[in-house]
């Protein structure tokens, strides 16, 4: 859930760029300024873009859409659109607080673990909903994190890495920094450097 924060003086906010409709040259300058923020990765789903993923902008609050800004937009892969459950969260309190634009707030409020997401509090009913709305618990995309993190430690196991190693390793290939909070988690390494 890197990717969800959002910075005040972006680009996209100084140049005035916003989504509008039927205007494919505009809406991709949008989408390759948010994914230059993003450091090519799918907001919802923290998968490394490569240059053949479909990808868009993606209105958050799907019911402001043409009425909306730089807050709501961000780039993601097109099926992490599936996975969103726009019509359960209609009126949600997240969407009125953006919390999870704060990168403090969010990660004092949200915590993966052992393959899943979690509200760090059991009563954060606004955390819950969050992640359940973004669908990133759904089994697909749990399965596709876990393998990809398993794959991983066996070829650290293997090439018998250190966390220095792992950290060159992933300079070196940015691609293989899908799901960057799972592997932080899984080999208690920090990756911000190098994002």
């Amino acid at each position: 859930m890197k990717f969800l924060s959002k910075n005040p003086k972006s680009s996209i906010l100084e140049k005035g760029l916003t989504y509008q409709k039927n205007k494919s040259d505009n809406n991709r300058l949008l989408k390759e300024e948010l994914l230059k923020e993003q450091k090519n990765f799918c907001a919802y789903t923290e998968k490394y873009l490569q240059e053949l993923d479909a990808s868009e902008v993606e209105h958050f609050n799907s019911s402001i859409k043409y009425k909306d800004d730089y807050y709501n937009y961000y780039a993601i892969l097109r099926k992490a659109n599936l996975y969103k459950k726009d019509e359960t969260y209609l009126n949600a309190k997240f969407f009125e607080t953006r919390f999870f634009q704060n990168k403090d707030n969010l990660e004092s409020r949200i915590m993966y673990k052992d393959g899943f997401y979690f509200q760090i509090n059991e009563d954060d009913k606004e955390a819950f909903e969050l992640i359940d709305f973004l669908g990133l618990n759904h089994p697909d995309l749990c399965q596709q994190r876990n393998r990809h993190v398993n794959r991983l430690a066996k070829t650290f196991k293997e090439a018998a890495y250190n966390s220095e190693n792992c950290i060159e390793y992933f300079k070196e290939h940015i691609e293989e920094m899908s799901f960057v909070t799972a592997i932080e988690e899984k080999f208690d390494i920090n990756l911000e450097t190098i994002l």
